[in-house]
């Protein structure tokens, strides 16, 4: 090889050195620049759900899905309700459970809860509907019942983006429900025709408005002042006692 051939292969060389190594450096800031747009989206992907409540346990005498007390007692009372409704989670978070202490742990009332469906037009209230059917299949629907409603806020209101349907498996969770169950039972829509079938029954009762109740076939719309549920169970109690 002659002197100035092997000077042109010493110059190539170092040539396609030069461009590899721009290559990599145009690689190594891409990838920088790249990880730098992405963090935000993964940082958001893996942060953790924000906090919420699982209130205290109230104890339901003979639950039994969406019901409790005895079957045989001398009041039905049913409930038509909302998740989203705030007049709803008012009724149970203040009220219930003195319905529960004065006629159904006593064998007086038994209750019953009906979700509406999609009577007003909320898809994701009726998801929470769902669940708390779910929930019913290990006989927690109570207690699932009073968590949605001690979270209305958060779940419907506050973050129309939020992760409906992973708070509902985080309440199935902290609840201690079998959660493969729970997620087999909510996520393959086992009760999509039952919520269906709410929103009829409801239309057929002339529920307008929630919450709506039936006392032994009496209707008492709205949450109103214990008082009132108090007097009309307690004309219901005396006209079975003259039958």
């Amino acid at each position: 090889m002659g002197k100035r051939q092997e000077i042109r292969e010493r110059r190539k060389k170092a040539k396609r050195r030069q461009r590899l190594i721009m290559v990599l450096v145009v690689s190594g800031i891409a990838l920088i620049f790249g990880g730098l747009l992405i963090a935000p989206t993964l940082q958001q992907s893996v942060k953790p759900m924000g906090e919420y409540v699982i209130p205290e346990f109230y104890p339901h005498p003979n639950e039994n899905g969406n019901a409790m007390g005895d079957p045989n007692a001398p009041v039905r009372m049913e409930e038509y309700s909302d998740f989203g409704c705030g007049h709803c989670a008012n009724f149970a978070e203040t009220k219930i459970n003195q319905i529960i202490d004065d006629y159904i742990s006593t064998g007086k009332v038994y209750f019953v809860y009906h979700s509406v469906g999609m009577l007003l037009g909320s898809p994701v209230t009726a998801l929470a509907a769902e669940a708390s059917y779910c929930a019913a299949d290990q006989n927690r629907f109570w207690d699932y019942h009073n968590t949605v409603f001690a979270n209305q806020y958060m779940l419907f209101f506050a973050d129309p983006n939020i992760d409906l349907q992973g708070y509902l498996v985080s309440f199935a969770q902290d609840l201690g429900l079998d959660v493969d169950e729970f997620k087999a039972c909510f996520e393959g829509g086992k009760y999509r025709d039952k919520i269906r079938e709410d929103e009829a029954n409801a239309r057929a009762a002339g529920i307008d408005g929630t919450p709506t109740f039936l006392i032994n076939g009496e209707v008492v719309r709205g949450d109103q002042p214990y008082d009132v549920f108090k007097e009309v169970i307690e004309s219901k109690l005396k006209e079975s006692e003259s039958q």
